[in-house]
């Protein structure tokens, strides 16, 4: 089956509002179904650089077919020059199918993830911001340098680029996507900050745990600044499942959050096949995912699970299958890739999320 003809294909007599979980196996009994009430479809990229309306305009009402009530996209930094016209339209088209449009600071200064390969503009222009290693060299991920939450002009940055991204386009939230700034920071700015506290020297104890709780304010501020200059805005953050307990319980005290939650594969750490060499799992020893769905409960949050269906290989597609069920019953938002990048076999991978949707709704 081809792409277009896979997104012509509609669910007829799906609740558009309202998702009714159904039974499944707990990985644990005392562990309680959740009914999910948000069905969240990441956009990432997908026409943010080429750019076809009726492509978007397709892929928007496959979105409200099959049950999604809001889409996430990666906005970058060079999308406010380089893709003004195409995330309009797709705010426009999504709006009148009534799906939200949250989007992903995407590597603004390499502090969150988001879309790959996309180095920050701010960071290649500020290098004094750097946050970096106790050898004094800068830490790097895919997409290039991580700034320092200790620099005032981050903040600041960030600040406006938010006003820009409400102000232009309309968005009706945002997603905070996998933190990259909470390694220990020993940049100046750092230093100043944490170097009488106990364990900065090699990183660990109270200065980490000091230092993870100065990134959650970080956000705080963040979203104060949303709240105020934007009204009720839909605030979503997700991490690693696999981060410590003090980090999650920080992360879950930071201010505004409507859901949070985790994100990684849809099958049990335990199944692991050979081709997957990563850590994140939302399900499997360690109860990983359901940390941050209990810890939401807790605090009163939503919670949120997004499942990483992105290079997916053959010999995973049974396990997808298998454990699916479990997940979008999980928590309270469901958060899954459209036509993500790198499978083997895209429209395999978007079946079996199809067919277990319409399961559920």
């Amino acid at each position: 089956m081809k792409r277009r003809e896979f997104t012509k294909l509609s669910l007829t007599g799906l609740a558009a509002a309202g998702i009714l979980g159904a039974p499944y196996a707990c990985a644990n009994s005392h562990e309680k179904r959740k009914k999910p009430s948000l069905i969240n479809t990441l956009y990432y990229r997908a026409n943010t650089y080429h750019y076809n309306p009726a492509h978007i305009a397709t892929d928007m009402q496959w979105m409200a077919n099959h049950g999604s009530h809001a889409l996430t996209i990666a906005l970058s930094e060079v999308d406010f020059e380089k893709a003004h016209r195409n995330i309009e339209t797709i705010v426009t088209e999504a709006h009148k199918r009534n799906l939200k449009v949250f989007f992903v600071t995407s590597r603004w200064a390499g502090v969150f993830a988001g879309a790959p390969k996309m180095p920050s503009l701010f960071a290649a222009k500020n290098p004094h911001t750097w946050s970096l290693n106790a050898e004094g060299k800068p830490y790097f991920h895919s997409s290039g340098p991580i700034c320092s939450i200790y620099y005032p002009e981050v903040e600041q940055f960030f600040m406006a680029y938010l006003d820009k991204a409400f102000n232009n386009f309309g968005f009706d939230g945002v997603v905070w996507d996998e933190p990259k700034a909470y390694q220990m920071d020993y940049s100046s700015k750092g230093k100043a900050t944490l170097k009488a506290i106990s364990g900065y020297a090699d990183g660990s104890g109270e200065a980490l745990i000091v230092h993870e709780g100065r990134y959650c304010d970080f956000i705080s501020k963040l979203n104060d600044h949303i709240k105020t200059k934007h009204g009720d805005k839909v605030i979503n953050f997700f991490a690693y499942p696999y981060l410590t307990e003090s980090w999650i319980e920080q992360a879950s005290k930071i201010r505004h959050l409507d859901y949070f939650g985790a994100d990684g594969r849809a099958y049990p750490n335990t199944e692991r096949p050979q081709v997957y060499t990563g850590k994140k799992f939302l399900l499997g020893e360690g109860n990983v995912g359901m940390r941050y769905v209990k810890k939401a409960d807790e605090k009163h949050l939503k919670s949120m699970v997004l499942i990483e269906n992105f290079k997916t290989k053959p010999d995973e597609y049974e396990l997808l299958d298998k454990h699916l069920d479990t997940v979008i019953t999980m928590a309270d938002q469901l958060a899954y890739y459209y036509y993500p990048r790198s499978c083997e076999e895209p429209n395999k991978a978007m079946q079996i999320i199809t067919d277990k949707l319409k399961k559920h709704l």
